[in-house]
């Protein structure tokens, strides 16, 4: 249904990602994802718990929250990973951080 072009879940992390959705839910799960988007985002320097609590991380965790009522598929999870992607990068950029193109 997505045509945007995101990574491809590897089915390690799908199957990790229904683990924690079936355990706790979406919105930890959708956590889960925003904590990995920044980790990768600063190659490992900076936490989601290092950056303040923006409200960009809010809204991309409710449409994180939304996009796993589906459940979490390779699909959903790739769709989860690029809202994950842009709030992250967005917040990086609200505290002054320049991100890299090109993956």
């Amino acid at each position: 249904m997505t045509t945007k072009t995101q990574r491809r879940p590897s089915p390690e992390a799908i199957e990790k990602m229904q683990r924690i959705y079936q355990a706790k839910g979406a919105r930890p799960a959708a956590f889960s994802v925003l904590r990995g988007a920044c980790t990768l985002a600063t190659g490992g320097l900076l936490s989601l718990s290092d950056l303040p609590d923006l409200p960009c991380v809010m809204n991309a965790a409710d449409e994180i929250e939304d996009i796993f009522s589906a459940g979490v598929t390779a699909e959903t999870l790739a769709e989860a990973r690029g809202q994950a992607d842009e709030a992250v990068a967005e917040l990086l950029a609200e505290e002054g951080f320049e991100i890299g193109g090109g993956e």
